[in-house]
C-alpha cells in the first residue's frame, strides 16, 4: 500500500485524473486503451511491472474492465481518489443546475455514512430535499410540483454558496483528509484537522442538552418535534 501511494503521488496530475476518471467510469475502456497506446510518457511514470500489466491487458476480452479497475486501484491513493470524487460533487453543486437537488441528497447519504463534516450540507440541505417542509404539497422531492421544487432550491440562497465553499476549502487545504477507509459497518473514515472555530456549524445552533436545531427553525425544544421536522 505504501509503495502504491508513493508512486501515485509522483504521477503528473493529468495521469492521475485519467486513472480517476477511468475508475469512475467517466472514460470508456476503448478510450483508455487508445490513450495508453498513444501516451508518450506513461511508461516512464510507472513501475515496469505496472506498465506491463496495463499495456498487455486484452481490452476486448470479457472482464477486461474489472481487471483494469483492479490494476488502477493498485496504483492510486484511495484517499486521494475519494477526495477527487468529493471535490467533483462540490464543484458541480456550485453550478446550481438541475443536478443540485440530487447532489444534495448524496451529501446527506455521505453524511449518514460517516462524513460528519457534511452536516450542514447533508442535514441542512440534503435531508430537506428528501423530506420537504410541510408547507409543500408532498413529503418527497419527486412528487413536488415543479414550482415547489424551484421554490425549495431557491430558499437555500445565498447561504449555500458559503457552505459549499467552506467544505471545498477544508479539502483543498487538507483541514479534512479523506482516507477512503471504511469501518466494519461501512462508515467512512477521515482525519479532521479543523480548529474549533472551523468546526462550528453555519446552519445549526445548539439548543439544550446537546440537541441541535436548524438555525432557521421557529420552534422550541419543548415542542419535541421529530428531528426530521426541524425546518417546519
Amino acid at each position: 500500500m505504501l509503495g502504491a501511494i508513493s508512486k501515485m503521488r509522483e504521477l503528473p496530475v493529468n495521469i492521475k485524473e485519467r486513472f480517476f476518471k477511468t475508475i469512475k467510469g467517466d472514460i470508456s475502456l476503448d478510450d483508455f486503451e487508445k490513450w495508453v497506446y498513444e501516451s508518450k510518457n506513461l511508461e516512464t511514470m510507472l513501475d515496469p511491472n505496472d506498465y506491463l500489466d496495463i499495456i498487455s491487458l486484452d481490452y476486448k476480452k470479457s472482464g477486461a474492465k474489472y481487471e483494469l479497475y483492479n490494476i488502477l486501484k493498485r496504483l492510486v491513493d484511495i484517499g486521494e481518489f475519494e477526495t477527487y470524487k468529493m471535490l467533483e460533487l462540490l464543484n458541480q453543486a456550485k453550478q446550481k443546475n438541475e443536478r443540485l437537488p440530487f447532489i444534495l441528497m448524496e451529501f446527506y447519504n455521505l453524511y449518514c455514512k460517516g462524513y460528519n463534516f457534511l452536516q450542514d450540507l447533508g442535514l441542512g440541505y440534503g435531508l430537506m430535499v428528501e423530506v420537504p417542509p410541510s408547507k409543500y404539497s408532498k413529503d418527497n422531492w419527486n412528487d413536488l410540483k415543479e414550482e415547489e421544487k424551484q421554490d425549495l432550491i431557491n430558499s437555500f440562497d445565498p447561504e449555500i454558496d458559503e457552505v459549499i465553499q467552506r467544505v471545498i476549502d477544508w479539502l483543498t487545504n487538507k483541514r479534512i483528509v479523506l482516507t477512503g477507509e471504511q469501518d466494519e459497518i461501512g462508515h467512512y473514515d477521515y482525519q479532521d484537522f479543523r480548529t474549533e472555530e472551523e468546526r462550528k456549524l453555519l446552519l445549526w445552533t445548539p439548543v439544550t442538552d446537546g440537541l441541535k436545531l436548524n438555525a432557521k427553525t421557529q420552534w422550541t425544544a419543548n415542542e419535541k418535534k421529530p428531528w426530521w421536522k426541524i425546518w417546519e
